[in-house]
């Protein structure tokens, strides 16, 4: 979505408009920074016009994020009454460009809007504005969002989801000693698994079940390795490389000079496949109709 040009019926604070003294009131400088396989958006709003700034505090007006990728489909809108916010953006949702949009906009009917820093060809003049209206327009932002395919859960030979011939079994199992991540499901589970398994739609679901436990299990085992352990499975654990070198890449993150202690195992575990949780939730929802509410 480009930012037009536009003319309104009534002043509005804007960067190409004459409708305010100061046309540069409202500015939003816009950064994006890795948030491991994801990309986190800051939005840092600048605004100097008392009126507008009144009537965001009172809850009269928000300031408004259009957020578009093009190649996706991708649409967002992200609203907040703070002059500083955030949103995480998923890899799975958008590719290479994000087009964002910045306005201030009515909350409510607005009765007699009128502002001192109004230009003096409106001067004594005030307007009605209706709710949902633009107030105020900031520069687009084209952030640049690389889309990083290497996470864990695209590294399929660091795992291996087998059966437990042991029929008494009923709880999943975790092995990191070898190579492999094994994972053993119990027996008739398994089978589960595999039907599963063929339908992409539930890969989220199979990855929250089992991918996350099994590297909650894992990474709390690593914290516990001393450098001599670490040395050893960096030679005779593939599984383990994968982890060090992503957890470092990624997230800046060095295994080997302690920088897992204080992170929380099962928020990394799902971050380091994707963060996996919100898309199986999702799927559910809609293989059983469930629709969304207050509880």
């Amino acid at each position: 979505m480009d930012i037009r040009y536009k003319m309104y019926p009534y002043p509005v604070l804007a960067y190409f408009l004459d409708d305010y003294k100061d046309k540069h009131a409202f500015d939003v400088k816009i950064t994006n920074v890795k948030d491991g396989f994801n990309t986190r958006l800051v939005f840092e709003a600048a605004l100097t016009n008392k009126e507008l700034l009144g009537l965001v505090r009172s809850g009269k007006a928000s300031f408004v994020y259009h957020m578009e990728c093009s190649q996706t489909g991708f649409r967002k809108v992200i609203r907040t009454d703070k002059l500083s916010s955030s949103y995480v953006l998923s890899n799975r949702e958008v590719k290479n460009l994000v087009q964002i949009c910045p306005f201030i906009v009515a909350d409510e009917n607005l009765q007699s809007y009128f502002s001192k820093d109004f230009d003096d060809d409106y001067k004594g003049m005030s307007f009605d504005v209706e709710e949902g209206c633009v107030l105020a327009v900031g520069q687009q932002v084209n952030a640049d969002v690389s889309v990083r395919i290497d996470n864990l859960a695209n590294t399929p030979s660091i795992f291996s989801i087998i059966q437990n011939t042991d029929e008494t079994i009923k709880e999943m199992k975790v092995d990191g000693s070898g190579e492999k991540i094994v994972v053993q499901l119990p027996y008739n589970d398994y089978y589960s698994y595999k039907s599963l398994s063929q339908n992409p739609r539930f890969e989220t679901v199979l990855n929250a079940l089992t991918i996350v436990p099994a590297l909650v299990l894992v990474i709390e085992e690593i914290k516990r390795w001393d450098s001599e352990e670490m040395n050893r499975r960096g030679q005779d654990c593939g599984w383990f490389r994968s982890i060090r070198n992503v957890l470092l890449k990624e997230f800046d993150c060095d295994v080997e000079g302690g920088g897992l202690s204080g992170r929380d195992s099962m928020e990394l575990a799902q971050k380091l496949i994707g963060s996996p949780l919100p898309g199986a939730f999702a799927e559910l929802s809609g293989v059983e109709g469930i629709e969304g509410g207050k509880v």
